[in-house]
């Protein structure tokens, strides 16, 4: 079986395109079933969502794959005066700080295969 090659679309005229990550390695990316709402309408249940393992840690104001006291789930995290604050995409007026011993983060969302309907 041939690798899969991921071709970036092509660059608008004065940008430059953005090299899309190498899939083929496996052991750094992990695919993630969207089973509940409480991220929507960003994603929503069936989404499928591609987590880079290798970015287990705090990168910026992003979607991560986390682990809050023994629970995994998929949080936002952004960084506010006092420290990290955790929400979801559905209620960011709930965010609240955690401190760092109870958070550990297990990847950064990437990516997601959406499917939508019409009609």
């Amino acid at each position: 079986m041939r690798p899969i090659v991921h071709q970036p679309l092509p660059a608008a005229i004065g940008h430059f395109p953005a090299a899309l990550p190498d899939f083929s390695d496996t052991a750094r990316w992990a695919q993630v079933l969207v089973q509940d709402s409480l991220n929507a309408p960003r994603y929503e249940p069936g989404d499928l969502l591609h987590v880079d393992l290798s970015r287990n840690y705090f990168a910026g104001d992003a979607c991560y794959a986390v682990e809050i006291a023994g629970q995994q789930s998929i949080r936002f995290i952004q960084a506010r005066p006092g420290g990290l604050h955790v929400y979801t995409r559905s209620n960011p007026g709930a965010a609240y700080p955690i401190p760092p011993d109870l958070l550990v983060i297990l990847g950064m969302v990437m990516y997601a295969t959406t499917t939508r309907r019409v009609g």
